[in-house]
């Protein structure tokens, strides 16, 4: 209510306050401001989280052609030479530093099996880890989801492992190649076995 003067002292009358649009505009700016920020927000943590896969992934592949070209020399156990070509490419994985960036991944490093057992066609390595898809619990909630990076690059079979084999073609008895005898002479070739 506003006092207006006249001649005979003051008068009052209302305002009609529908009719004023004073301030809509700045009501108006501030509603779009606030949902332009959130998808701002909503944009940029979405991309944090692909910069932190991609870190994961390129993490993981390195480990994985690590785990592809190790292998301990002069080893006649095929079993221990994957386990060591396997805990080098830990020690590569583990040295991209993740948790610096809150990114707890677990790594793991899969061994070929031998010939005839059901196995994998790949061996390779992978890493899981879990993130909040989004900071606001309004989009896309509170959960997290599993991520997971594999690369299978496939490893070519170790030298004992590849001795065995071209032994059991040439002599066709598995014990004579289990043995060290060195009276068989076997060629390996560059392309593996």
């Amino acid at each position: 209510m506003r006092n207006h003067p006249t001649k005979e002292g003051f008068s009052s009358h209302w305002t009609n306050t529908l009719h004023n649009e004073n301030g809509q505009s700045a009501i108006e700016f501030i509603l779009t401001f606030a949902f332009a920020l959130g998808l701002t927000f909503i944009f940029i943590s979405q991309a944090v989280n692909m910069t932190e896969g991609y870190l994961v992934h390129y993490a993981n592949f390195m480990a994985s052609r690590t785990y592809l070209v190790q292998e301990r020399a002069g080893d006649n156990d095929a079993d221990a030479s994957f386990n060591f070509a396997g805990n080098r490419a830990r020690e590569v994985f583990d040295s991209y530093s993740l948790g610096d960036f809150d990114i707890d991944a677990e790594f793991q490093f899969f061994k070929p099996t031998p010939q005839g057992q059901n196995s994998a066609v790949f061996t390779g390595t992978t890493a899981r880890f879990q993130k909040r898809i989004s900071p606001l619990a309004f989009v896309g909630g509170t959960t997290e989801v599993t991520l997971l990076s594999e690369s299978f690059l496939g490893k070519e079979p170790t030298r004992s492992t590849c001795y065995e084999m071209v032994c059991r073609a040439i002599t066709g008895n598995r014990q004579t190649c289990l043995t060290s005898d060195t009276s068989i002479d076997v060629t390996l070739y560059d392309n593996g076995c």
